[in-house]
C-alpha cells in the first residue's frame, strides 16, 4: 500500500517541535480572515469558555498511566459490574495548572526512549510498512513522531473517512497541511493516531494521554494567535480521541465547546474571500461537526444547544454533481432531520409520556423522512473500496434506522412494527459488500436494527457483520457496542423465556370468561370500545365478515401503532439498547435516574 502523504509533508524537518513547543511555539500561517476574531455586532469571543468543555470528557492523566503500566493488557472497564470510580472527570484546572509537573514526569518515567522531536522521515516516493503491524521499521519506537506520522497516513486516515483515495482524504488534504504551523492540531493528530493504536499497542495509550495533553495546553496559550479553522480542526480531532480513549464517551462536551469556533469559521465563509481551498475546509469541518453532532446526540441526553448559523454556503442544487461527504457519505441532507429526531428522542427520554406536541412533531418528522431521497448525482470515488452504490444504500439503511428509533420513541403515531423496520435496515446492509469501506458507518443502523433481531440465523449474520467493522475500525468502542447489543438480546430473550413459562402454566387455568371480558373492556375510553383487547376492530371493515384483524386494517386503527411494540422496547424499557448505554454509563456526566424506568 503507498502513502499518500506529500514528501513535503512527510518531512519532520519542517514541524521543528520540542516538547515546549506548545506554550512558545508562535502560528506561522499568514493572518486570513478565518481567525479568532468576531464581528463588531458579535458578543466577545472568550476562548477560556471555549475551553472549559474540556474539562469534564479527559481521563485522569496520573490515574491513567499507572493503570496502563501496572497492566497494560487491561482495557476500560464497562458495563454495571465493571464500576470503575477513577475513570473520572480531569479538573481542567488540574490538567494545565499542576506547577510540579508530576503526570509529566510520571510519563517521561514510563517511556525512556522517547528522543527529542529532531527526526526527519525518509524522503521516498512510498511508505513500505503494511498496516496493522508496522513491522519494516524495528528501529523506529511506535510513539515516536515519524512513527506516529506514517500511522496515521496509512491507518487512522483510512477509518476518518469512506474514501481514502490519493487525493480525496480531507484528513489528508485538508487537515494535516494545518497541522505543520499548528502544534495544538499537530499533538491532537498525535494523540488520534496514538488512541487509534492503543488496543495494538497498548503503550500507545500513554503517549495519547500526553499528546492530547499538550493539545489542549496548546489551545490555552495560542487560540487567540491561532486560525478559527486550525482550532476547529484541533478541537474536532480532540473529540475522536477522547471518545476513542474513553470508550463510552459520547464528545458532547468537546462539540458543545467547538460551536462558537463553527460560528466563526461559518461567518468567515459567508464572508467571501476565502480561496476554494478554505471552502473546502469549512465545508469539511461543518460537516465532521453535523455528524458527530447528531450521533452523540442520538445515545446522549446531553445537549449541544441551536445551531445559531446560517449553513446556506454548503447548499447545493439537488441536480448539480455532489461529492460524497467522508462521514455522511450521501446522507448528507439527511442528517438535519435526524438532528431533529434526536432533539426530539431526547425529550421524549427525559419525560414519562408523550404529549400531544411529541406525538405531532413525530408524525411531521415521519413523513419528512420516508419523503427523503439522496441526490441524484454524486462523485465516483477514486477509493476502489467506496462505490456510490454503497453510499446509496448506507444512506437509505440510516434513513429506516432513524425511523425505527423515532417509532420507539413515539409510538402514537402509526408505523410498521419495529421487526419490519429492522429488517429493512438489515436487507440494506446486507447489499454492501464486507469489503466495502462504508462499513465504517454503519454502527448505529446496525446496533439499532440488529437488536430487534431474534433468529440465530439473522443474529449470525449481524454478528458476522460486527467483526468485519471492529477489524476495519481497531476501536474500544465498537467492542462496547456490541457487548451493548449482545445484553440486549439477553435481556429480550430472558423475558421471552419468562413469558413462555407464563403461557405453559396459564394454560391450565381458567381462561377469561366473557363477564371478564366486558368488565375490561369497560375500563377503556368510549371511543376505544369498539376495539377488541387485541387491537381489531369490531365493527365493519370492508374484508371478509369475521376476518376484521389484516394487518392493513390493524394499521388504520388508532390503537395501531401502540400494538407493535410494547413499553419495554421503547426508548423508555430496559429491553432498548439506549437504556443498556444509560445503565452501563455511556453518557458520562449524566445520571441514569433520570431515565424513566420501566417501573414508571
Amino acid at each position: 500500500m503507498n502513502s499518500f502523504l506529500s514528501t513535503e509533508a512527510r518531512s519532520l524537518e519542517d514541524l521543528p517541535v520540542t516538547r515546549e513547543d506548545v506554550s512558545t511555539a508562535e502560528c506561522t500561517a499568514p493572518p486570513l480572515d478565518i481567525n479568532v476574531s468576531l464581528s463588531a455586532d458579535s458578543p466577545p469571543f472568550n476562548f477560556l469558555s471555549f475551553l472549559e468543555p474540556f474539562q469534564d470528557s479527559l481521563s485522569l492523566a496520573n490515574s491513567l498511566v499507572s493503570d496502563v503500566n501496572a497492566d497494560p493488557a487491561r482495557h476500560m472497564p464497562f458495563g454495571p459490574a465493571q464500576p470503575d470510580p477513577d475513570a473520572s472527570r480531569l479538573s481542567f484546572s488540574q490538567l494545565l495548572e499542576d506547577e510540579n509537573d508530576d503526570i509529566e514526569e510520571i510519563i517521561r518515567k514510563s517511556d525512556p526512549g522517547l528522543g527529542p522531536w529532531n527526526f526527519t522521515l525518509l524522503e521516498t516516493d512510498s511508505f513500505t510498512l503494511d498496516p496493522p503491524r508496522m513491522s519494516d521499521s524495528p528501529s523506529l519506537p511506535p510513539e515516536s513522531p515519524e512513527m506516529l506520522v506514517l500511522r496515521f497516513d496509512k491507518l487512522t486516515c483510512g477509518i476518518l473517512s469512506i474514501k481514502d483515495g490519493a487525493l480525496e482524504n480531507p484528513w489528508r488534504t485538508l487537515i494535516w497541511p494545518l497541522a505543520k504551523d499548528t502544534p495544538a492540531l499537530r499533538h491532537a493528530i498525535f494523540a488520534l493516531t496514538a488512541f487509534h493504536s492503543a488496543k495494538q499497542n497498548p503503550h500507545l495509550r500513554v503517549q495519547g494521554v500526553k499528546h492530547m495533553r499538550q493539545s489542549i495546553s496548546g489551545l490555552v496559550g495560542q487560540i487567540q494567535n491561532m486560525r478559527a479553522d486550525a482550532a476547529l480542526a484541533t478541537s474536532l480531532a480532540l473529540a475522536f480521541a477522547d471518545t476513542w480513549d474513553q470508550h463510552t464517551s459520547t464528545c458532547i462536551q468537546h462539540l458543545r465547546g467547538a460551536k462558537t469556533l463553527m460560528c466563526q469559521v461559518i461567518a468567515a465563509g459567508m464572508q467571501g474571500g476565502v480561496s476554494d481551498e478554505e471552502l473546502d475546509r469549512i465545508r469539511f469541518l461543518y460537516n465532521t461537526w453535523s455528524y458527530m453532532d447528531v450521533i452523540a446526540r442520538l445515545t446522549s441526553l446531553d445537549e449541544c444547544g441551536p445551531q445559531n448559523w446560517d449553513s446556506s454556503i454548503f447548499e447545493l442544487p439537488s441536480d448539480t454533481v455532489h461529492d460524497i461527504d467522508p462521514l455522511m457519505g450521501c446522507a448528507t441532507t439527511l442528517y438535519p432531520l435526524m438532528s431533529r429526531v434526536a432533539k426530539l428522542i431526547q425529550q421524549v427520554r427525559k419525560s414519562s409520556s408523550n404529549t400531544v406536541s411529541v406525538v405531532a412533531q413525530g408524525m411531521e418528522l415521519k413523513a419528512l423522512i420516508e419523503q427523503w431521497e439522496p441526490p441524484q448525482w454524486f462523485e465516483p470515488p477514486d477509493d476502489p473500496s467506496s462505490e456510490v452504490q454503497h453510499s446509496i444504500q448506507v444512506a437509505h439503511a440510516y434513513r429506516w434506522a432513524t425511523l425505527l428509533y423515532l417509532h420507539q420513541a413515539v409510538p402514537e403515531i402509526p408505523s410498521e412494527p419495529a421487526d419490519e423496520l429492522a429488517k429493512r435496515v438489515l436487507i440494506l446492509l446486507a447489499t454492501v459488500p464486507y469489503t466495502s469501506r462504508t462499513t465504517i458507518i454503519q454502527i448505529f443502523p446496525l446496533l439499532a436494527a440488529g437488536s430487534e433481531v431474534d433468529t440465530d440465523d439473522d443474529r449470525k449474520w449481524v454478528l458476522d457483520r460486527w467483526t468485519t467493522i471492529q477489524s476495519r475500525l481497531m476501536l474500544g468502542g465498537v467492542d462496547r457496542c456490541l457487548e451493548v447489543l449482545k445484553e440486549v438480546w439477553e435481556r429480550r430473550d430472558a423475558m421471552n423465556a419468562r413469558r413462555e413459562r407464563e403461557m405453559t402454566s396459564s394454560r391450565s387455568g381458567e381462561s377469561f370468561s366473557p363477564g371478564d371480558r366486558e368488565k375490561m373492556s369497560s375500563s377503556l375510553p368510549t371511543d376505544f370500545r369498539k376495539y377488541s383487547l387485541n387491537g381489531s376492530h369490531k365493527g365493519p371493515t370492508g374484508g371478509r365478515p369475521g376476518q376484521p384483524t389484516s394487518r392493513s386494517v390493524r394499521r388504520g386503527s388508532a390503537l395501531a401503532s401502540l400494538e407493535n411494540i410494547e413499553f419495554e422496547r421503547t426508548v423508555r424499557g430496559r429491553l432498548h439498547w439506549v437504556n443498556v448505554m444509560a445503565e452501563w454509563g455511556w453518557e458520562g456526566e449524566f445520571d441514569t435516574r433520570q431515565t424513566i424506568s420501566s417501573n414508571s
